[in-house]
């Protein structure tokens, strides 16, 4: 059942009042932020006088503590058809029927130094939501918004609720991001409109395609092609002359979304890893199974490591002590001590046999250094022997294969 909205006559005092969204609204703001009479809020005054201007920073820099999303539709209680929580306000244009819609959040910092992983998952909570509520993904909450309580707009305060970013991501499916792939290249296609949207419309129907296969169907997945591709279409505030015609953004999403639906996959081979393992099987199966070969893998190198510093210390007359091969490996003296079987294969290395049955003459080919310049027996056995010994075969080798052949019949002949 959605929450009873209460729509207050005197905004201003509700301001002061602590427990209520609009005293989250000024507390929340910066001490000085932007405001103004319109969008571009060149003023800067106290927080206390700038709610008083119907366009103000509802954000701090490097803070988000609301989720700000602009409606260009006059649907403002589009939320409930979504089946999306009730905001804390809506702020709604009287003439136009527009309107913002505020969800308090706990602030998250978007500084330079912020850890990435909140940012994301607080983008993707924000592109989700947009996505269901119809609303300009590009808008990012401001940072200057419509001033809840202002005689210009309708403001609806519903409740004072933080929302938890979890509890937000409840009621949407964020859309898997892909770490290997690479976004839009709108740099390339900046002198065309219709190429700018289609770039960026085809990269989210790559990201929510699968999603909406498993969960979706192809109809809700072309409404939300078509929510995003008007969303985009602002292209007079990006230096053009005019937006897309309708037209255009129903035969490009329809394009898009056709293909994406029926022919896109994804790169299975990336995104299931180098071990190309089964998507079927468990995550723990699978964590498993990297890990083991991620360890081996390192064990792997550590031994070369091992192996390289003793022999380059063979090469300087030095003692292989632990001590050295880890100063020269650039690994700990605990580390060496684990790979003492290393440092044993050097010093002792193993005695190669010759595993050929007695009794059978055949030619011993690895004592040829190069496979390109092995020959095969000739008639004569003086021929064969000066063939080995001219494709750099060593004088052991040599002697083994002289005496494979009756020298004096070769002499004889």
């Amino acid at each position: 059942m959605a929450p009873k909205i209460q729509t207050q006559t005197n905004h201003v005092e509700r301001y002061f009042e602590s427990g209520t969204a609009l005293h989250r609204v000024m507390i929340e703001a910066p001490y000085l932020p932007r405001c103004s009479d319109d969008k571009t809020a060149t003023r800067v005054r106290p927080r206390e006088y700038a709610i008083r201007y119907p366009y103000m920073q509802v954000n701090r820099p490097g803070f988000v503590s609301w989720l700000i999303f602009d409606l260009d539709h006059k649907k403002a209680m589009i939320w409930e058809d979504a089946g999306l929580p009730a905001p804390n306000l809506i702020v709604r244009n009287r003439s136009t029927g527009h309107s913002h819609l505020y969800y308090a959040i706990p602030p998250v910092c978007t500084t330079e130094a912020a850890r990435p992983k909140p940012v994301q998952y607080m983008k993707a909570v924000y592109e989700a939501f947009a996505a269901r509520l119809e609303a300009d993904t590009s808008f990012h909450s401001g940072p200057v918004a419509k001033t809840p309580g202002h005689p210009w707009w309708l403001t609806h305060e519903i409740h004072n609720h933080v929302y938890e970013l979890g509890e937000l991501a409840d009621y949407v499916e964020l859309a898997s991001s892909n770490p290997w792939g690479k976004g839009p290249n709108l740099d390339a296609v900046s002198h065309s409109r219709h190429c700018i949207l289609f770039e960026q419309l085809r990269f989210y129907a790559y990201s929510i395609v699968n999603r909406e296969r498993e969960k979706g169907s192809y109809h809700t997945f072309n409404r939300l092609l078509e929510a995003f591709a008007h969303n985009k279409n602002s292209f007079r505030n990006q230096g053009f002359l005019d937006n897309l015609p309708l037209s255009s953004i129903k035969a490009t999403v329809k394009s898009v979304a056709r293909w994406t639906w029926d022919r896109y996959t994804g790169c299975g081979r990336c995104h299931r890893g180098v071990m190309q393992l089964n998507p079927a099987l468990p995550l723990h199966v699978r964590q498993k199974q990297s890990a083991e070969r991620t360890h081996a893998l390192r064990h792997k190198e550590t031994e070369s490591k091992v192996r390289l510093a003793c022999h380059r210390l063979i090469q300087l007359g030095e003692k292989l002590t632990q001590l050295a091969i880890g100063r020269l490996a650039g690994l700990t003296r605990q580390t060496i001590a684990a790979y003492k079987h290393v440092i044993q294969e050097v010093l002792h290395p193993t005695p190669v046999t010759n595993l050929a049955s007695p009794g059978i003459e055949t030619i011993n080919t690895t004592c040829v250094k190069y496979g390109a310049h092995q020959v095969t027996a000739a008639e004569g056995g003086l021929g064969t022997f000066e063939a080995l010994r001219e494709s750099g075969g060593s004088a052991e080798c040599l002697l083994k294969e002289a005496s494979m052949f009756d020298v004096g019949d070769a002499d004889s002949g």
